[in-house]
């Protein structure tokens, strides 16, 4: 029926033109960054893009409905009952979204659906939140004693005259600690961006990077301080850092000096690299030592296989956190990918309602210029009878 008439296809091709704009317009809910806590009310952001000129009575959000959340699977219980939300301008005047809560937050992942109405539809968002504990990442570590109590044995066995040296090694010993207290207090609030850190024991480098990452990933900032600070790192190792080292940490620029796909993928292959080589097996050493060295060797063996202990843990937990980052990844990409589909099917619905409305005005034409054409034919035959009766 459309073919008969080019002037409506081409209105039609009109409006769905005039509706495409709209599409790269549509509002966007980006990420979440966590501001507070845990045992704090919450503060948290969620960007907004796309909201043009949009007012408060054109764009609202809110916790999203029951049903919603039973048909994702989510449970809405008395924690994300006690969430607010309000549209918000930020520092730099963007639009955003600020999540507060009436009350302290003492569960560490928080886990709830958002609900936006605007001109451009209804768009449901789900979070993941993870709260860490306050200076959870950087609490400071228990005193570790100095190892000078393990060269005491060794000096009973020898004369007197090893004494003084005991002394020279026990102050040699006290040196470092000493000479550390003034980067210690320059460390005290934290990892900074752009300034500097000495690491210390059970320091983890992911939790360094989520400290300084700020709009980066921990990704970005894991490969930027380890690009910084080469020989923190045994054998080049990024799941293996030193203690303490004075780290040198990137400012925002050079946190995004390699983007966010290339930073995963490059710790993904080396990943992957250390899942294929096997670990060296430590050679047998044949020197020989003295009695009075075999105590000190001993003690120095123990606190190797502390240290290969400790090192084999923190890899293991940079490469659980590395999972869990490209699981959250994979799962916002899933997400935006739906929020996309969603968008396209509103538009695709737009325009099918406007065919149906064309298609309902063409009909109503044409059964309109059909009931002329029969008036007017039945006119002409009334016409041309009248003069055969006048005969």
């Amino acid at each position: 029926m459309l073919k008969k008439y080019p002037r409506l296809l081409t209105a039609l091709a009109l409006a769905s033109a005039s509706l495409l704009p709209n599409a790269a317009l549509a509002l966007s809910v980006g990420e979440a960054q966590v501001l507070s806590s845990l045992s704090q009310p919450l503060r948290a952001q969620i960007d907004l893009q796309g909201v043009r000129d949009l007012g408060p009575e054109e764009l609202k959000v809110r916790l999203a409905s029951p049903e919603a959340f039973k048909k994702a699977g989510i449970e809405r219980d008395g924690a994300v009952l006690a969430l607010q939300f309000e549209t918000k301008l930020n520092a730099k005047g963007q639009s955003m979204i600020r999540v507060t809560s009436s009350r302290p937050i003492t569960e560490p992942y928080l886990n709830f659906l958002v609900e936006v109405v605007s001109p451009d539809g209804l768009q449901l968002r789900e979070y993941s939140l993870l709260i860490d504990p306050p200076n959870y990442a950087f609490a400071a570590p228990a005193p570790v004693s100095a190892p000078v109590a393990s060269v005491a044995p060794a000096v009973k066995t020898k004369a007197p005259v090893a004494a003084p040296a005991v002394a020279a090694a026990s102050a040699t010993s006290a040196a470092p600690v000493a000479a550390a207290t003034p980067s210690a207090s320059s460390t005290a609030d934290g990892p900074v961006a752009g300034g500097q850190y000495r690491t210390r024991n059970n320091d983890r480098l992911w939790d360094i990077a989520q400290a300084i990452r700020g709009d980066a990933s921990p990704h970005q900032a894991m490969l930027a301080i380890q690009r910084m600070n080469p020989d923190a790192f045994n054998n080049g190792d990024i799941n293996r850092m030193k203690t303490a080292q004075n780290l040198q940490l990137p400012n925002r620029e050079q946190l995004h000096a390699t983007g966010r796909t290339e930073a995963l993928a490059q710790l993904d292959a080396r990943k992957r690299s250390e899942a294929g080589s096997a670990p060296a097996t430590p050679a047998a050493s044949d020197k020989l030592s003295l009695v009075g060295e075999q105590g000190s060797g001993r003690a120095e063996h123990k606190d190797g296989a502390k240290g290969s202990k400790a090192a084999a843990k923190q890899e293991a937990d940079n490469r659980l956190a590395i999972t869990q980052e490209e699981l959250a990844q994979a799962r916002r990409e899933g997400e935006e990918l739906s929020s996309r589909v969603a968008d396209l099917q509103s538009q695709l619905d737009k325009l099918q309602r406007l065919i149906v409305l064309k298609d309902s005005q063409l009909a109503e034409l044409t059964a309109r210029l059909a009931k002329l054409n029969n008036e007017a034919e039945s006119k002409g035959e009334l016409a041309q009878v009248q003069p055969t009766a006048n005969r």
